[in-house]
């Protein structure tokens, strides 16, 4: 691919919310040769969505829940809950049993979720699980001394030492453990592996001869190593009070989990963590984490070899760097590159090319247009050489599965009520609480077709009001920016509920509107866009919350961040070389303020001469953190109905500086922060 060029972006098939009114959490998914995709995870809300409540009934209290989505995502196929359950991951087997890891046992259920076939628990948190063609289970976590190993295990005994917990406590540390369970639900073997330190394996993967792949998190000097290692030499340990950060570590089991094969160290000198592993179809593994560590190894040719990420001011953690490292059968390295953000979720198809998620959860903005680069892929698709990004996706995931026909699945959390679930999906609201859970399904053998990606303010760039309940917020007035795809060739139209909205620009994948001042704060609102050309379509209604004000500044390069847009007292820009002295007047340019207490005209331009329509919302500004004089709010004169125009008195005790920080706030709803030049 060419230096520069943006790589493709597939159909978007399906996005739907899958929660209730409380805390919804995905911990996997599956999909069958059909099509259909398999969600696991676990519900406290009441009005979770099931078919069947023979196994359970969904409640504060908790329950594991498997729903099956039909291929379209338009419909639950079955939705069962196991009641009192916590689910902590999720797998199926090639005859369509499904399997829940419920924090210290497993649960195995028959193909229609409507029987138990066993329940199998070893006194240890099952932090993931796989499942090979058999039928065997394998679980991987991290256990403290106690736990029932199996005679000629590889590691029988706990090697763990003394670590702290919260402020005062101390206890014993855990070691990495792995269990693999028959198809009967018996056990196997089980078998620890770790070193005096904490030791955590947070993700498992089975090949074809039944080897086991982990990897995980340790910090013990001595960890099991191999002679054919990457490193054999502890990176070191980092200490932030009760928190302690090491190494990634990749291991390999034989099938009778009696023999290392392969364990190395990953990482570098500062904090470096794997969380998902993947075999693919040669035996080959591939790893994604995150790493806080300059010197993390990566190899010549790879897609990004130099390290971006430290910031002196940030405390150590495994990121904000990722990386996707790739080993042979026997672990010797074949790639290993750094990514610009850590690596969430992992899965590898047929040719070897790896989809790497940079996140797990989606909120506003999360899709992107596909006709202008994003800051960032959400999934980014390597090459199998590890040298290049041959594809992207607008969707993240904390699970990912294929089905070998161009559909990558996801499913992961949504917090706010403005991810955009597709048209005519299983559920297209966001059920409340907290936290829904989401599943997608998105197409590589398609291109990407019409689809609204993210409502902003047309100022900040922001999605809403900044707080968790309000990301995705608008308020009467307010001059939005609409990103998505396909929205045609010719002018799209715009409507709030009822309400067309007036378009100022439009392009394939961006609309400028301005939300109309009929549209009532405290009432949710329903928001579509019918593309422009023959035959065109209808994307939404997306609902959304509608409050008081959302107050956003103009910048001088239209980003959203810097240097505002500010003309000083004697009408001149605003700018490092052309500050504003203290004591005088300068206009800053906002808009989101909300209803006028003068009615204006959807559309229409301010009145050149006074009065100027004002803000219901009472206005107030900060300079430097100093509270500053308002002198004038109020329709910016000769602007579109929305934009607002609000004079400042610099104070005099003000800071001086080329980026003074500058905040307003509209009845105590606040810009984003934005910088001015003062003398």
């Amino acid at each position: 691919m060419a230096a520069g060029t943006t790589p493709p972006q597939p159909l978007i098939d399906y996005v739907t919310y899958l929660g209730g009114s409380y805390t919804d959490v995905a911990v996997g998914i599956a999909v069958d040769s059909g099509g259909s995709a398999y969600v696991a995870g676990y519900t406290t809300s009441p009005d979770f969505p099931v078919t069947s409540t023979s196994l359970g009934t969904p409640s504060t209290k908790g329950c594991a829940f498997v729903t099956k989505l039909n291929p379209s995502g338009t419909a639950i196929d079955f939705s069962v809950c196991l009641a009192n359950v916590a689910a902590t991951a999720f797998a199926r087997d090639a005859t369509g049993n499904l399997y829940l890891a419920t924090g210290n046992g497993v649960v195995k259920l028959d193909p229609a979720a409507q029987n138990i076939v066993y329940t199998t628990s070893f006194g240890a948190y099952a932090e993931s699980m796989a499942v090979d063609a058999a039928g065997n289970v394998y679980v991987t976590g991290s256990a403290g001394p106690g736990l029932a190993t199996t005679p000629g295990a590889y590691q029988e005994n706990s090697a763990g030492g003394q670590c702290k917990y919260g402020p005062n406590g101390t206890g014993p540390c855990g070691n990495a453990y792995v269990a693999k369970l028959l198809p009967s639900g018996s056990v196997a073997w089980t078998t620890y592996l770790g070193g005096s330190g904490p030791d955590d394996a947070h993700t498992i993967a089975v090949d074809s001869a039944g080897n086991v792949w982990i990897a995980g998190e340790t910090v013990s000097p001595n960890f099991p190593t191999t002679a054919n290692a990457i490193s054999r030499i502890f990176g070191g340990e980092i200490d932030l009070g009760p928190l302690r950060y090491g190494d990634a570590f990749v291991a390999k089991l034989d099938p009778t989990g009696s023999h290392l094969l392969y364990s190395t160290y990953l990482g570098g000198n500062g904090a470096d963590d794997a969380f998902r592993i993947a075999v693919d179809a040669s035996g080959a593994a591939y790893v994604v984490g995150g790493t806080g560590s300059p010197n993390f190894p990566t190899t010549p040719g790879a897609l990004q070899t130099t390290y971006t990420g430290y910031n002196p001011n940030v405390p150590p953690s495994p990121g904000p760097d990722g990386f996707v490292t790739k080993l042979d059968t026997s672990g010797n390295l074949v790639y290993s590159t750094l990514t610009t953000s850590t690596g969430a979720a992992l899965v590898v198809d047929a040719t070897g090319q790896a989809y790497v998620s940079a996140g797990g959860d989606a909120g506003p903005s999360v899709t992107q247009p596909t006709c202008a680069a994003p800051p960032y892929p959400v999934v980014s698709v390597l090459n199998p050489a590890g040298s290049a990004v041959v594809a992207t996706s607008p969707i993240p995931g904390a699970y990912l599965a294929l089905d070998g026909k161009g559909g990558l699945y996801s499913v992961g959390g949504a917090y706010t009520l403005v991810f955009f679930s597709t048209p005519h999906a299983f559920q297209t609201q966001y059920g409340g609480g907290d936290r829904d859970a989401f599943a997608a399904k998105v197409d590589f053998s398609q291109p990407p077709g019409p689809s609204l990606a993210s409502v902003l303010n047309a100022a900040s760039l922001f999605p809403g009001y900044a707080t968790p309940l309000l990301m995705g917020a608008v308020a009467p007035g307010e001059i939005v920016t609409i990103l998505g795809n396909d929205f045609g060739t010719s002018k799209p139209s715009v409507a709030f509920g009822t309400f067309p909205a007036p378009v100022l620009y439009s392009s394939n994948c961006q609309i400028n509107a301005v939300v109309p001042f009929e549209v009532e704060p405290g009432v949710d609102t329903l928001v579509t866009v019918q593309t422009g050309g023959s035959g065109g379509e209808m994307l939404g209604p997306i609902k959304l919350p509608v409050v008081v004000a959302v107050p956003g500044i103009f910048t001088s390069d239209s980003s959203g961040n810097g240097q505002a847009a500010i003309l000083n007292q004697d009408s001149t820009v605003n700018s490092a070389s052309n500050p504003a002295a203290r004591g005088s007047i300068v206009s800053v340019y906002l808009t989101g303020v909300g209803a006028l207490n003068a009615s204006i005209a959807d559309g229409s331009l301010g009145a050149l001469a006074p009065p100027f329509p004002a803000p219901v919302a009472g206005i107030s500004a900060t300079i430097g953190g100093v509270d500053a004089q308002v002198e004038f709010a109020g329709q910016a004169p000769g602007l579109i109905a929305g934009a607002t125009q609000v004079n400042i008195q610099i104070p005099e005790n003000a800071p001086v500086g080329a980026a003074i920080p500058l905040a307003v706030d509209a009845s105590y709803y606040f810009s984003q922060p934005v910088t001015m030049a003062v003398r």
